[in-house]
């Protein structure tokens, strides 16, 4: 499977990339959203990592770019972030074919997310893998959102 994995943060991409590789895929990295539709021009995906917040192209509005291609109307989209709060909650569109990871979490959720997002809607579980859920709970971590580099 062709994943792209998007995110400013090299560390997490690389981590991020390695996993994903060592598990027989074929993982495509960027630091923001520009530079992953650039990638995309050239290799069709297969599924979508992306980051939230990052300069450049914020994950929200490459998600609305990929959404835009015709070609990319149902290949699952990850989002991933380290905030779970209320602001990025509302802020991620949830469809069937959209799910969102805080990056806190072990890598075996990053898997069960991908196994969940590329499962026919009519054979998935009611309740995605992982936390949060659409809904944010009372005890976000909303403090910690700021209008500072996240």
């Amino acid at each position: 499977m062709n994943i792209l994995v998007v995110d400013d943060e090299s560390q997490y991409r690389m981590l991020v990339g390695g996993f994903l590789q060592d598990k027989g895929n074929t993982v495509f990295l960027a630091e923001h959203g520009v530079a992953a539709m650039k990638i995309m021009e050239d290799t069709k995906m297969d599924f979508i990592i992306s980051d939230v917040y990052m300069p450049v192209m914020d994950g929200l509005k490459f998600h609305k770019e990929v959404r835009k291609l015709a070609e990319y109307d149902n290949v699952p989209f990850l989002f991933v972030s380290a905030y779970d709060d209320e602001y990025t909650l509302t802020a991620i569109k949830w469809t069937k074919n959209d799910g969102f990871l805080r990056k806190a979490r072990p890598l075996k959720d990053l898997t069960a997310w991908i196994e969940y997002l590329t499962t026919p809607v009519e054979k998935r579980s009611k309740t995605p893998p992982g936390e949060p859920t659409k809904t944010p709970s009372p005890n976000s971590r909303s403090s910690r959102h700021s209008n500072s580099r996240r």
